[in-house]
């Protein structure tokens, strides 16, 4: 028997269950590809914050590293600065330096003096330099036998007569009750034009650096022993 073309078609509720179970399968709901695209996201930003702690963390560490090489470093070389200080500085290093005022009778230069020639305690000393404002320079002694023995000479107010490098030194007293000087003019209590100083002398005769002894311009002189 041959079937009407305008009748329907009928399908079963067994193919229609099936059909609706495939496409279920298949094509997830909209809102199940939201929640997988959010959970996507989630993990890709919980994976950025582990990275950058993970920074953070290397970033701290390499930073104490760094200070610990530092501290490392620094403990190295401050003992070699100490003794490298140590070598350039004598500990029996000293120096008297007063300014002298032309016609005044030093005071306070011969307190200072007397402080100096006391303080010259070590057992030996390398070096002497007498130099002033008029001569920076002046004269130097690194002979260690002379240099010792003109500070004891001064330390103890001895006489003493020495030469060295074609110098004549002198240390003595030059008036009762006053400490002894030291020239380099190889006279004593004279005014012979050179080095000499006398601090203690009791006039303005105190002495002077390259040039006059007696009665000389206002200048600084020094006195130097290591």
């Amino acid at each position: 028997m041959s079937k009407s073309p305008g009748s329907p078609i009928k399908i079963s509720d067994e193919k229609l269950d099936r059909f609706s179970f495939v496409r279920a399968y298949h094509t997830p709901p909209q809102q199940s590809r939201t929640t997988t695209q959010d959970q996507i996201k989630n993990v890709s930003s919980g994976s950025s914050e582990t990275k950058s702690k993970c920074s953070v963390s290397r970033c701290v560490g390499l930073e104490l590293l760094i200070l610990l090489l530092l501290l490392v470093l620094a403990a190295l070389i401050i003992p070699i600065v100490v003794i490298i200080l140590d070598t350039r500085s004598s500990p029996c290093s000293t120096t008297y330096s007063q300014t002298f005022t032309s016609g005044v009778t030093p005071t306070d230069q011969c307190t200072a003096w007397r402080v100096f020639t006391t303080g010259l305690t070590c057992s030996s000393y390398s070096l002497m330099q007498m130099y002033g404002s008029n001569d920076l320079v002046g004269i130097t002694v690194t002979d260690s036998s002379v240099v010792t023995s003109l500070a004891l000479a001064l330390r103890y107010n001895s006489t003493l007569g020495v030469t060295y490098n074609g110098i004549t030194w002198q240390v003595g007293q030059c008036s009762s009750g006053t400490s002894y000087v030291i020239t380099a003019t190889g006279i004593l209590c004279n005014c012979a034009s050179g080095y000499t100083m006398r601090p203690c002398h009791g006039d303005s005769n105190w002495g002077g650096m390259a040039g006059s002894t007696c009665g000389a311009g206002t200048q600084a002189m020094s006195l130097h022993f290591e």
